[in-house]
């Protein structure tokens, strides 16, 4: 490896995860772990610099190895080999690939091919009919055609809207390198294209094509690694390249704002599939951070920082839990007759840790970002909007958090379709994937200090809004209002 290491720089940013991803393919995804892991590796081995970039980087590598190594068990892929389904996990790792390289790009004009390239890949991966996961309370099918549909209509609209922003860029003779590069709706129309096709797929909602829509298909059939990818990678890649383009912009507020109580609003209105509430937290994670990212101060750079690594280890973790549920009920309809959570504590207890975090309790990695963001915006003067965040993470909790939960590990099984005499184990693969996604929150949480090598220049510790005891307060006394809305609107009337 030593011998190695000096050739690696000469290789283009995610050419590992792409050559490895190709090999993967061809294998029909029978060695995703060991090729994943491998390319997790080489790849971070050159990982160098701090800010947005190195954090991005970071974060994608990080959904990717968990990914892959939630996959290394017996027989996860004995069925991988029949039909161009078995390419999802190797394209999954190509598309990793490509947003590693969009996150560090320094060029706009290469912007737009690298995002259209992911877009189609990640499309290929997503299962648009019947080998999506079904929900494990329900057994029926998560796919959608029309959301699914949607999703390829905002990513060509997104990046033709890149492309064309860079284009414009190029012909006024303006800046094109990947950094701060001016204010949307301000009479500057490259500018705003930029912002319209980076933003528009964080904006919709995964009902309508939206970023998360990966997630809402739900996994397809033991191909658990490929779901982690393509529901979070996108979502995370464009919120950095935001950061990077549009940071302080007041505009992200707003959509932000938007997308973090359109959350809530659309788990309470939509069907409630245990993947499409995974979705809607992920949207409303991303809403905040966006939230983070309109804010022109050092304070709202680390949050923003500490927010993408910790929404990649709360989703991969959160999205962990609903692998191992849909796999458990898909090869037994009725195991687990007071829910799974007795069948597996431990899984159960790691996939709470980061639903929790996903909804930033104090203790993790998500509250240390939330309640400095919230700090940031106050001082920058949106205390009413940061206020505003923080009772909607309750309703997060209430609306999107615990019927996750409730569908995933306590939902009864089906009468009859539980084999007697045999004992349910999970994949130690998959808990010790869960352990990291876990682990990571908590540690990072406790210590956030060691991150400080990574966090962007002058990003320098801020002072909190809340208090844990105060967070606290505010996700029960949010979640406490939001259930009676929720309890009202159930009761029949008359």
């Amino acid at each position: 490896m030593t011998d190695l290491l000096p050739f690696l720089p000469v290789w283009p940013v995610g050419s590992a995860l792409v050559v490895l991803g190709l090999a993967c393919a061809a294998a029909r995804g029978r060695f995703l772990a060991p090729l994943g892991l491998a390319a997790v590796a080489l790849e971070g081995a050159r990982l160098e610099g701090s800010g947005l970039p190195a954090v991005g980087a970071l974060a994608i590598l990080a959904v990717v190895g968990l990914g892959a190594l939630g996959s290394m068990r017996a027989g996860a892929r004995d069925d991988a080999g029949s039909g161009p389904a078995g390419m999802g996990p190797g394209l999954s790792l190509i598309m990793a690939g490509a947003l590693l390289l969009a996150v560090q790009l320094e060029h706009l004009g290469w912007l737009a091919p690298v995002l259209g390239l992911a877009c189609v890949l990640e499309r290929a991966v997503v299962p648009s009919r019947g080998s999506a996961g079904r929900d494990p309370a329900t057994g029926e099918p998560t796919t959608s055609a029309h959301s699914w549909r949607g999703a390829v209509m905002i990513s060509l609209a997104s990046v033709s809207l890149v492309g064309l922003g860079a284009q414009g860029r190029l012909q006024d003779g303006g800046d094109v390198a990947v950094g701060w590069i001016g204010t949307p709706f301000a009479g500057d129309t490259p500018s705003t294209l930029l912002f319209l096709g980076l933003v528009l797929p964080l904006a919709l909602p995964p009902s309508w094509g939206g970023a998360a829509q990966a997630l809402a298909a739900g996994p397809a059939q033991r191909d658990g690694g490929a779901f982690l990818q393509a529901g979070l990678l996108r979502g995370i890649a464009l919120t950095v390249l935001l950061g990077r383009t549009f940071f302080g912009a007041d505009a992200l507020l707003n959509v932000g704002l938007a997308a973090a109580a359109l959350a809530p609003l659309m788990a309470l209105l939509s069907r409630p599939d245990a993947s499409r509430l995974l979705a809607l937290g992920v949207h409303g994670g991303l809403g905040v951070l966006l939230c983070f990212a309109a804010i022109a101060s050092s304070g709202a750079a680390g949050a923003l920082a500490m927010g993408v690594l910790a929404l990649a280890a709360a989703g991969s973790g959160s999205a962990l839990g609903l692998v191992l549920a849909t796999e458990a009920r898909e090869a037994e309809p009725g195991l687990g007759e007071r829910g799974l959570g007795h069948v597996f504590p431990t899984a159960f207890a790691f996939t709470l840790l980061a639903v929790l975090a996903l909804m930033a309790v104090p203790g993790t990695l998500s509250f240390e970002a939330f309640s400095s963001g919230l700090a940031a915006m106050s001082a920058d003067g949106a205390a009413v909007e940061a206020v505003a965040l923080a009772a909607l993470s309750g309703s997060l909790a209430t609306f999107v958090a615990a019927p996750f939960l409730r569908r995933v590990f306590f939902s009864a099984g089906a009468p009859g379709g539980h084999r007697e005499g045999r004992r349910a184990r999970a994949p130690r693969a998959l808990l010790l994937s869960m352990a990291l996604a876990a682990g990571a929150l908590l540690a990072l949480g406790q210590a956030p200090g060691l991150l400080g090598a990574l966090m962007p220049e002058g990003a320098a510790p801020t002072d909190r809004l809340l208090t844990p005891a105060q967070q606290l307060q505010v996700l029960l006394g949010a979640a406490l209002l939001a259930g009676i809305v929720r309890r009202e609107r159930s009761t029949p009337t008359g």
